[in-house]
């Protein structure tokens, strides 16, 4: 290996240790951002599982419900009864009402007075509030998802988040309260990070699989110091690489041989159960109990995915001959010379005073002297800082910038910290 390709590639080591460090284990799936298992989501009304759509996995569709409002009540009982606006509440059947002559109130009418009421009353919650009711709470839970699942797509896809969240779709649900060891485990064992989105057409919440491999959440186990999470790490690594389809939690060949083999490793005495109608995860015990259900929620993003990408830099750097100039930058040691170079000339603020030497401008939108700087310093430096506050036309001058050198012919790669950034540029 090269010494720059060493040099970097024990910074990428300690950059993964101090990661590693700030690391804790999770035993608990989170619940302050969003949480739903398999069984608060199983019978709720036009939820849809498992779908494709133009050659994607869309693993669940949330339409957006509106509430069905409760049978109307006939003008006799009308002054008689109270109808709470939620399902899980019953009308209040009120034992007088006050009675008015002319506007004023003369006194009070009873239920004693009125049998009749007290018939009505028990029809209508019989023959159409109970059916109303027995419909409508599963329709509001799934509307209050669709709220909740809303709320969580607007926080990701915001801009400069403080707390950047990702949302997860855990599969092999584990629960185990270890013999000698005080935290007890409930929590997935492998998590498939997911994206959600809505339809603009029908404002569907929907959500599919990112395009990138599930990951085995061994790190709970590696606290509990069990000998048997090296040789799981192995047969998942190997699991993946002979895996003829993506994992889907609802096709229980792509996951199932993982978690019994998660099941051998960790336990002698655990199980891995399948679970058919009632979907409800087992509470702890002493044994390790691994089962085919999963659970959706969020978390803040795991530094996992960002280990995974280190672990590919390292790989990639042991293949590699020549770094790039800004890649060995980081660890070479610098000039001792500020050296100025010779800004190059572009087409475009001066054309009829160009130079011989002069390159062609390739950008489609207005523009000023500040970007064509910009294109300048990138043809001898690697890399320009471009600030501003919001509003002053760095999108705009992002978007010239990809042209020029796609019209070159060149490659351009666009990252961001938030999503809605992309989306400005793509617009």
């Amino acid at each position: 290996m090269p010494p720059a390709a060493s040099l970097v590639h024990d910074l990428l080591t300690y950059i993964e240790h101090v990661e590693k460090l700030k690391t804790k284990p999770a035993f608990i799936v989170p619940t302050e951002h969003f949480v739903a298992y398999q069984h608060d989501l199983k019978g709720l009304p036009e939820l849809q599982f498992n779908l494709q759509s133009e050659g994607e996995d869309i693993w669940l569709r949330v339409p957006r419900l509106q509430e069905v409002a409760p049978p109307g009540l006939d003008e006799r009982l009308s002054a008689w009864v109270a109808l709470p606006k939620s399902p899980a509440k019953n009308p209040e059947l009120k034992s007088q009402i006050p009675v008015f002559e002319r506007s004023v109130q003369t006194g009070f009418a009873t239920l004693e007075d009125h049998p009749d009421i007290q018939d009505r009353f028990d029809w209508y919650i019989e023959n159409q509030w109970n059916p109303w009711a027995a419909a409508e709470r599963p329709r509001r839970d799934a509307i209050r998802r669709y709220n909740q699942l809303f709320a969580l797509q607007q926080a990701i896809s915001s801009e400069g988040a403080e707390t950047p969240l990702e949302l997860v779709w855990g599969i092999g649900y584990a629960t185990w309260k270890k013999d000698g060891f005080g935290t007890a485990l409930k929590h997935p064992l492998i998590a498939q990070s997911c994206e959600i989105t809505l339809n603009e057409k029908n404002f569907d919440l929907e959500v599919r699989p990112r395009d990138v491999e599930p990951r085995l959440e061994a790190d709970t186990y590696t606290e509990m110091e069990l000998p048997g999470v090296r040789a799981l790490e192995a047969f998942w690594k190997s699991f993946l690489a002979n895996g003829a389809d993506r994992i889907n939690p609802f096709e229980a060949s792509t996951f199932e041989g993982a978690l019994k083999a998660a099941v051998g490793h960790l336990d002698h005495n655990g199980a891995y159960r399948v679970l058919i109608d009632d979907v409800t995860p087992p509470a702890p015990s002493e044994k390790l109990s691994i089962t085919n259900t999963w659970v959706l929620y969020a978390r803040k993003r795991s530094t996992g995915i960002f280990l995974e990408d280190i672990k590919r830099l390292k790989e990639n750097i042991k293949d590699t001959e020549n770094l790039p100039a800004v890649v060995r930058s980081f660890v070479e040691v610098g000039d001792d010379q500020v050296r100025i170079p010779k800004e190059q000339a572009f087409r475009g603020l001066s054309s009829s005073e160009s130079p011989a030497d002069a390159f062609e401008l390739y950008f489609p939108m207005a523009y000023n002297e500040e970007q064509v700087s910009i294109v300048q310093k990138l043809e001898h430096g690697e890399g320009v800082v471009v600030q501003g506050p919001p509003g002053t036309g760095k999108t705009h001058t992002i978007a010239n910038i990809i042209c020029h050198y796609l019209a070159q012919g060149k490659r351009v790669l666009v990252t961001s910290k938030g999503e809605s950034a992309l989306t400005e540029v793509l617009g």
